[in-house]
């Protein structure tokens, strides 16, 4: 049996900074941060840079081009603060996927592009086509 697609989108912040500071100058709580320095859990070695991220809310089998909206909807507001981060941090919006079955393909509306703008944020996308000839789908 085929494993359902997986996608999900995040907001990062990258650098060398306590991400308590990103925490009080953005006014939210992080879905996941470190700080530099810190022990990674899964490799036992030291993180080489700090980070500090908001995830989606949305489910994992929503479209990616939704999760891009959900991150945007939590961030918009911050837009100048972002913009500020940036000038010494590195900002951008992070795509995951993990493709078992058919690509479903990637756009972004006009709006959306509009609010990246706006942020000034980049984008990032990891895509992984996990299709395997040995599975029943292939047949």
């Amino acid at each position: 049996m085929t494993k359902d697609n997986e996608q999900y989108a995040y907001f990062t912040v990258s650098g060398d900074f306590d991400p308590a500071v990103i925490t009080q100058q953005l006014g939210m709580q992080p879905s996941e941060s470190w700080q530099k320095g810190d022990l990674n859990e899964r490799t036992r070695y030291e993180r080489k840079s700090s980070r500090w991220s908001l995830n989606s809310r949305l489910d994992h089998s929503a479209d990616l081009e939704e999760h891009v909206r959900d991150v945007l909807d939590q961030i918009r507001h911050h837009a100048a603060t972002i913009r500020r981060i940036g000038q010494e941090f590195k900002c951008w919006i992070q795509l995951v996927g993990y493709f078992y079955k058919v690509y479903p393909g990637f756009g972004l509306d006009p709006d959306l592009i509009a609010d990246m703008a706006l942020l000034n944020v980049g984008i990032d996308c990891d895509f992984y086509y996990l299709y395997s000839h040995e599975r029943e789908d292939s047949q």
